[in-house]
C-alpha cells in the first residue's frame, strides 16, 4: 500500500546482504552476530566500501523493490530481494536532506540547496531539477497522482506535476518555515511548520487551510499521519503530541528520556521514533518507551522507515544504518560504522 511517499505494509523477501555483515532471507530471518569472527572481518570490509564514516544519512524511502537511504551528496540503494548495496555520489555539492518514493515507483530527492533529484525505480540514475526562487525547501513528499510537493522558508508551498521541469508556488506570506508535509491520501494532506502551524488539505493540495496553532513555541522536527484524522508530532526537547481530530487540538504524550525525536513513522501497528543518542522509541498508549538494542551508539537517528510488518530501517549520523526487528521490541546492528558521538545535523548555509 502507498502512503505518502512511502510504501506501507509487505515487503518483498528483503536482502541487504554481505555488504552490510547480515543478510534478510525469504522469512526476513536475520544472521548476523553467530557468524564467525573471521566471515565478520570479510563482511565488514565489504561494508566499508559502500557505507562510509563521513555519511550523513537524512532521510530513507521504498517502493517495495528497492530502499533508497540519502543524504549530502550520497545515495545508498539496498535491493529488498537480492540484498546488494550500492552507492552513488551525486556530482557538485548537493545536501540531500529529503527523499521519497511516488506511486509510480520512482523517487524524488530534495537538495537544500533549491533542488529536486529524481530517479527511477532502480535508485541508480539521478538527475537534477531546480526549484525557483531565492526560498530554502526543507521537506517534500510524492502524491498518489506522482506530484512533487515541497515546502520551505517563507511558509512557501510549490508542488510539480512533471517531474520537477515546471512549479506552481504559493507563499503564505508568514515569517515561519514549514518543516513537513505529507499526504495520507489522494485527498488529504498535512503541513507541519515553526511556532506551531498546522496547515490541512482535502482536496488533493488545490487549497490549504490553517488549523489551530500546537503552541506558539512549537518547533517540529518531524510528523507523521497515519489516517485523514490520527497525526503524531516531535519537537524540542522531547515534546512529543498527537491529534486525533485532524490536528484541531493535540495532546500531550510522555516522553519521559526527553531525547529529541528527529523521525516518526508506524510499523506492526505501533508508532516508532528515532531521535538523538541513538534512541528508539515506541509509543505504548500515552506514553514512549525506549527500546533496548544491541550495537547501539551515540550517534543520532533521523531515518527510519518500515520494511515490513514487524521491521524497520533506521539511519543517521556517521554512516549508521540499522534494521529494526520491532515485533521482537529488539533492535540488531546492522552496520555502524563508528560510534563517535555527533550532535545532530543543521541545514547547511552559504
Amino acid at each position: 500500500m502507498y502512503v505518502s511517499g512511502k510504501y506501507q505494509g509487505s515487503r518483498s523477501a528483503a536482502a541487504f546482504g554481505a555488504t552490510l555483515s547480515v543478510m534478510l532471507v525469504a522469512g526476513l530471518s536475520l544472521v548476523s552476530g553467530c557468524q564467525r569472527k573471521d566471515d565478520d572481518s570479510i563482511l565488514a570490509r565489504q561494508r566499508l566500501q559502500v557505507i562510509k564514516r563521513t555519511d550523513q544519512f537524512q532521510a530513507t524511502a521504498a517502493n517495495g523493490k528497492i530502499a533508497v537511504i540519502v543524504g549530502g551528496g550520497v545515495v545508498v540503494t539496498a535491493d529488498l530481494q537480492g540484498g546488494a548495496l550500492a552507492r552513488t555520489v551525486l556530482p557538485g555539492t548537493p545536501a540531500l536532506i529529503d527523499v521519497a518514493a511516488c506511486a509510480d515507483g520512482s523517487f524524488v530527492a530534495l537538495d537544500f540547496y533549491r533542488k529536486v533529484w529524481l530517479a527511477g525505480g532502480d535508485g541508480r540514475t539521478w538527475t537534477a531539477q531546480a526549484i525557483p526562487g531565492s526560498w530554502r525547501p526543507l521537506a517534500l513528499t510524492c502524491d498518489a497522482r506522482n506530484r512533487i510537493w515541497v515546502v520551505g522558508s517563507g511558509t512557501t508551498i510549490a508542488s510539480s506535476t512533471d517531474r520537477g521541469v515546471s512549479w506552481a508556488q504559493r507563499d503564505l506570506k508568514q515569517d515561519a518555515m514549514f518543516n513537513t508535509v505529507q499526504f495520507v491520501d489522494g485527498g488529504n494532506g498535512f503541513i507541519t511548520g515553526e511556532f506551531g502551524a498546522v496547515y490541512r488539505t482535502a482536496d488533493g493540495g488545490a487549497t490549504w487551510t490553517a488549523e489551530a496553532r500546537i503552541s506558539s513555541d512549537f518547533y517540529p522536527y518531524a510528523a507523521h499521519f497515519i489516517t485523514a484524522s490520527e497525526g503524531y508530532v516531535a519537537g524540542i526537547a522531547g515534546a512529543m503530541l498527537r491529534t486525533r481530530d485532524a490536528g484541531k487540538t493535540w495532546a500531550k504524550l510522555d516522553n519521559p528520556s526527553a531525547l529529541p525525536q528527529f523521525g516518526l513513522t508506524q510499523a506492526g501497528g505501533a508508532m516508532y521514533s528515532v531521535g538523538i543518542g541513538g534512541s528508539v522509541q515506541r509509543l505504548d498508549g500515552d506514553l514512549w518507551r525506549p527500546v533496548d538494542y544491541n550495537g547501539r551508539s551515540p550517534n543520532f537517528l533521523r531515518a527510519l522507515m518500515p520494511v515490513s510488518g514487524d521491521r524497520l530501517l533506521i539511519a543517521g549520523a556517521s554512516g549508521a544504518m540499522q534494521m529494526v526487528p520491532v515485533a521482537a521490541g529488539v533492535v540488531t546492528a546492522i552496520a555502524a560504522v563508528t560510534n563517535a558521538a555527533v550532535a545532530p545535523a543543521s541545514p547547511p548555509t552559504r
